[in-house]
């Protein structure tokens, strides 16, 4: 089964995502902060990670940068879910497979972008 980490700190959103993984037959597990975020990858190995760009205790941004820098998780899939006004473009360099505006995201965006991160 895949494993999905979602890095969200609203736990409406964080519960809403964590049922399309469900849906989708992957397993997904819920951190607040980038800090645990780096934990349980070198514990729970995740096959992909759900992230949110502004976080309260640091921005999304800090991880991805963190991410680059090691070479076993550079490639990690990323999908970007957040109210932050950016594009897909500004993040692929950082592994970003897809990014979903939380403001205008739809369910079905939500699983496409799910399906295609877990294949």
């Amino acid at each position: 089964m895949k494993k999905v980490l979602i890095i969200e700190d609203d736990p409406v959103w964080a519960k809403l995502i964590q049922h399309y993984i469900s849906e989708a037959g992957a397993e997904s597990r819920i951190v607040i902060a980038p800090g645990q975020a780096l934990e349980m990858i070198d514990d729970w190995h995740p096959d992909a990670l759900v992230l949110d760009m502004l976080l309260a205790s640091e921005t999304g941004m800090a991880l991805l940068n963190e991410l680059k820098s090691h070479e076993d998780l550079a490639n990690l899939p990323i999908i970007v879910c957040s109210n932050v006004g950016i594009t897909h473009d500004d993040m692929e360099p950082f592994g970003v497979r897809a990014v979903l505006d939380k403001s205008t995201m739809t369910p079905a965006q939500v699983r496409q972008a799910l399906t295609e991160v877990l294949l």
